[in-house]
């Protein structure tokens, strides 16, 4: 009988791993040959790098137009040395999706984990509805950016706030801020809404959770411990005040800066169409826990909920509101924290709040909603595989022409940040501008970043200006500024982003077209604005 039940829960537990591993391999497989994120091709590049010249070299000669290359620090340095093992693949794309793959199961294995730890029933089901649970997010699971192992330190650090010893914090929250020093800020603020957690929740008697000061101590040591395990902590600690102190002041102005896309705060109305139907369960999850804790304090009955899981699911509600906010008012990628947070209340209050009549009656409606959601979701999701991702082949022609021909420490002007990634993964021996957050580039030297603005933009092509609006900087014929102020000896361009800017450089004496491919154009800066014999695309010495 023993035996039975225990090949029954074996049985159960094989069933939800394999919906699990569905969900994943399917989102992954769905969005193959692409690429989910630009990012994915810096951060392997990086790693590239650190196994070819060694980990503790973070010094930036590829970024002349940007501060990480003035500082030398690196922000994701812990998550470059995790990425190293998946730089010895043939190709920097088969390293990514590989990577890609298993940071995905390693969330979710964290999350399943996370929920068997605290008697969830159905741990694996519910990790499975989590990755679904709104596309956008489900998309984001899939990118090989520092993000999703950051989450599953997140939850592990809340379950051992409330189930725990100190140790754990302190491993933790250092791990954090070694992988990504500017998401330090992520295991304070767990930390304080558990605080306010235990302070709204009461005393418990033989409580298992890690008292207040030693929580609190453990949290801002492990959190310096990961800033200070890295090369060069102070110029990463500069880096990280660039990326979020400026970059939110900037942001506060009226100058129109560039950023990227998740940078910007969603809308009330597109908040409400990519995550309606898990706002809409997270809303009935509260009220119904709010209404059981008024029926619990009169007396009444219903399921009860253990105090630390009480903490849990007060801690995660605190943080997906905090998260909520800062999606509608600061940056949409709050939106991932946001859901993760949210999605422990439903099971949380499934399993241990509503009776079990309510869970009965519930099922149908609940399955018929599932049953909807997933159509929507899917077809969603398919939709930003289609719109978002990147090609796998992105700058690879154009990457292998510059080996050939551009000599090494040449300078490259690419008109937008977010094809140095590529570039960076592809050829190491040229320089670039910059890359990631433009931020990096301004706090370089905001007048170039102007420059770089004006031309990047398409707004005017025979000159560009060092300060927005132009007149009150001072404009410099593009041969020249591209020249003399980057010191680039080659262009490249995406003509489907840039019309204006390649038909000029196509009729100006001082640059020449070297490299046509499908999506890109390179041309050479020649020294004077007389015509090359360079001929397009014939593969000669640079």
């Amino acid at each position: 009988m023993v035996g039975s039940l225990a090949d029954e829960q074996a049985g159960l537990v094989r069933l939800q791993a394999a919906a699990v591993l569905a969900v994943v391999l399917g989102a992954h497989l769905s969005l193959a040959p692409a690429v989910a994120s630009v990012d994915a091709f810096y951060h392997l590049g990086h790693a590239a790098q650190y196994r070819q010249g060694g980990i503790f070299d973070t010094s930036f000669p590829w970024g002349t137009a940007s501060i990480i290359g003035d500082l030398g620090g690196d922000l994701w340095w812990g998550f470059h040395v995790l990425l190293v093992p998946f730089t010895l693949f043939a190709g920097v794309t088969d390293g990514i999706r590989v990577a890609a793959f298993l940071f995905t199961l390693i969330f979710a294995a964290a999350a399943w984990w996370v929920l068997r730890r605290h008697a969830v029933p159905g741990a694996g089901w519910w990790t499975a509805l989590l990755l679904v649970a709104v596309p956008n997010v489900l998309y984001r699971f899939l990118m090989v950016r520092p993000h999703v192992l950051s989450l599953a330190l997140a939850l592990l650090l809340l379950s051992f706030l409330v189930r725990g010893r100190w140790w754990h914090l302190l491993l933790f929250s250092a791990a954090m801020t070694w992988l990504h020093v500017s998401l330090f800020w992520m295991a304070p603020g767990v930390v304080g809404a558990y605080v306010l957690a235990r302070s709204i929740g009461g005393r418990i008697e033989d409580d298992p959770g890690v008292p207040v000061v030693p929580a609190v101590a453990a949290v801002a040591a492990g959190t310096v411990l990961g800033g200070l395990l890295r090369p060069h902590p102070m110029a990463t600690a500069e880096l990280a005040y660039v990326q979020i102190v400026r970059l939110f002041a900037e942001k506060g102005t009226d100058r129109p800066l560039l950023f990227a896309t998740e940078l910007l705060p969603l809308g009330v109305g597109d908040l409400l169409r990519s995550s309606g139907s898990f706002l809409l369960l997270l809303f009935a999850a509260l009220v119904g826990a709010w209404v059981w804790r008024k029926g619990e304090a009169r007396g009444a009955g219903g399921d009860p909920l253990p105090p630390p899981e009480r903490r849990l699911l007060l801690a995660a509600a605190l943080i997906a509101g905090v998260f909520l906010a800062l999606t509608l008012l600061s940056a949409r990628r709050a939106l991932v924290e946001m859901v993760v947070f949210g999605f422990l209340v439903l099971p949380l209050v499934w399993a241990f709040i509503l009776p079990a009549g309510v869970r009965r009656r519930s099922v149908i409606p609940l399955v018929l909603l599932l049953v909807a959601h997933l159509g929507w979701a899917g077809q969603r999701h398919l939709l930003n595989a289609r719109l978002v991702a990147f090609p796998p082949d992105a700058m690879a022609e154009v990457g292998a022409w510059l080996t050939r021909n551009a000599a090494p420490g040449d300078v490259v002007f690419h008109a937008h940040w977010d094809d140095f990634g590529p570039l960076f993964a592809r050829n190491r021996q040229v320089r670039y501008l910059g890359g990631m957050d433009p931020i990096f580039q301004y706090a370089h030297d905001p007048g170039r970043y102007w420059e770089h603005f004006f031309l990047s933009g398409d707004l005017v092509v025979e000159y560009t200006c060092d300060a927005f609006p132009c007149y009150e900087g001072t404009a410099t014929e593009t041969w020249a500024a591209i020249r003399d102020h980057f010191h680039a000896r080659w262009v490249v361009l995406e003509p489907a982003r840039n019309p204006k800017l390649t038909a000029y450089l196509l009729q100006s004496p001082g640059f020449s077209l070297v490299l046509e491919t499908r999506r890109e154009a390179v041309f050479r800066v020649l020294d004077a604005p007389v015509v090359t014999d360079l001929v397009p695309g014939d593969g000669g010495a640079g």
